[in-house]
């Protein structure tokens, strides 16, 4: 599979990154160390700030949850991020991610996302643009679009209905172009 990371390769508004069910390259692959962990440093303070606010304990394992999140280059689910934070000797509970999952949605940290398989994904939404997904519904890849001209479109069906657009995550379901020419998907 070929892999165009950060390049404009349909119009100088639209950014395409390619995704395999194994592998997954995300925007972050042109990022340097340090602003990755700049950002995990960011999300990590807002997270600190908005659970004393509400009144919540910010416990090492709530943490180990955002790093997880975001420090990954995948869209995870719930198990997932169980499975690594047991893998690094994290003493977590299954419930404890949940419940730090739905926290972080609820401070705008992540987003939930339905990938078709019938559960659902988390993926890092501080610092990370406005997107969709266009998910091939044979194979699984993934292919994150960010466009200009969807936020404005976007923007304008919310002025329209009195809403202002905050921020959003698409998932666009389809077959690969290779599929659906001769029905046999080559990814």
């Amino acid at each position: 599979m070929r892999c165009i990371v950060g390049y404009n390769v349909v119009s100088p508004y639209l950014i395409v990154t390619f995704h395999t069910a194994t592998r997954t390259f995300m925007p972050d692959t042109h990022k340097t160390q340090t602003q990755i962990t700049n950002r995990i440093e960011q999300a990590e303070q807002l997270f600190r700030t908005a659970m004393k606010e509400q009144g919540h304990r910010c416990t090492t394992e709530r943490i180990a949850v955002l790093r997880e999140v975001y420090g990954s280059t995948s869209h995870l689910d719930a198990d997932e991020i169980f499975i690594r934070l047991k893998q690094q000797n994290v003493g977590i509970s299954r419930a404890t991610v949940y419940h730090t999952l739905d926290l972080l949605f609820k401070f705008h940290l992540v987003t939930k996302i339905d990938l078709g398989h019938k559960h659902t994904h988390y993926e890092k939404s501080h610092g990370v643009a406005n997107h969709l997904h266009i998910i091939c519904e044979q194979c699984g890849t993934i292919v994150e679009v960010t466009s200009s001209e969807l936020t404005e479109m976007l923007n304008r069906l919310c002025r329209e209905h009195g809403f202002t657009l905050g921020c959003f995550s698409l998932q666009v379901f389809g077959r690969c172009t290779d599929e659906s020419a001769t029905g046999v998907c080559a990814k």
